[in-house]
C-alpha cells in the first residue's frame, strides 16, 4: 500500500503501525511474514486493487435574477363626446308670431365629453420555479496496478505438484 501523507507523515505512520503495516524498505526480515511447516515454507501472494473515494467538487454556479425593462404601450379605449348640432330650416307659409325683435335672446347648452386617465397596475404574469436535483451516472475511472504471481522454477529431474486449494475463484498459482 502506497500513502500520501501530504505533510501528515506521523499520523499516516501512527495509523499503519496500529494496524501491523510496516514500511517495506526499513523493515527487517523476519519470519513472521512466512511460516514452516513440516514440508517446507509459506508465500504469501500480494495484489493491489483500486478503490475510489467522492468528493463533491463546486463546478459552477447559476445566477437567477430579474431585470427590469421599459417599453412603450399603446392600447385603444373608446369614448364619447357631445356636440351641438344646429339645424336651421325654412317656413313657408307660416305666421308671424306677434312680438318684437329682441338682440340678446340665447340659450345654453352643457357639452361633455368622457376623458382617459391611465392608472398602472402590478400583476403577475407567471413564475419560476428554481431548485437543483441531483442526476445519477457512472464514471470511469483507471490506474495501474501491480499484483505478484508464483513462478516455481525446477532444477533437474524435480518434480512439481500443484494444488489449487484457493479460496478465491478464479486466483492463480
Amino acid at each position: 500500500m502506497t500513502v500520501k501523507a501530504n505533510g501528515r507523515y506521523d499520523e499516516a505512520n501512527e495509523i499503519l503501525t496500529r494496524y501491523k503495516a510496516y514500511n517495506r524498505s526499513s523493515a527487517p526480515v523476519s519470519s513472521s511474514s512466512s511460516s514452516t511447516s513440516k514440508s517446507g515454507a509459506k508465500v504469501e501472494v500480494h495484489e493491489e486493487q483500486l478503490h475510489a473515494h467522492k468528493q463533491p467538487v463546486k463546478t459552477g454556479e447559476v445566477r437567477v435574477r430579474k431585470e427590469v425593462v421599459s417599453e412603450n404601450k399603446t392600447i385603444e379605449v373608446p369614448v364619447q363626446r357631445e356636440e351641438v348640432v344646429i339645424e336651421r330650416h325654412d317656413v313657408a307659409g307660416g305666421r308671424t308670431k306677434k312680438g318684437t325683435v329682441r338682440a340678446g335672446e340665447e340659450i345654453r347648452i352643457p357639452v361633455s365629453e368622457e376623458q382617459v386617465n391611465v392608472e398602472k397596475e402590478t400583476v403577475v404574469t407567471g413564475e419560476v420555479n428554481v431548485g437543483k436535483r441531483t442526476v445519477a451516472g457512472t464514471e470511469k475511472v483507471s490506474g495501474t496496478v501491480r499484483k505478484e504471481k508464483v513462478k516455481v522454477d525446477t532444477e533437474g529431474e524435480a518434480v512439481v505438484h500443484e494444488d489449487s486449494t484457493s479460496k478465491r475463484a478464479g486466483a492463480r498459482h
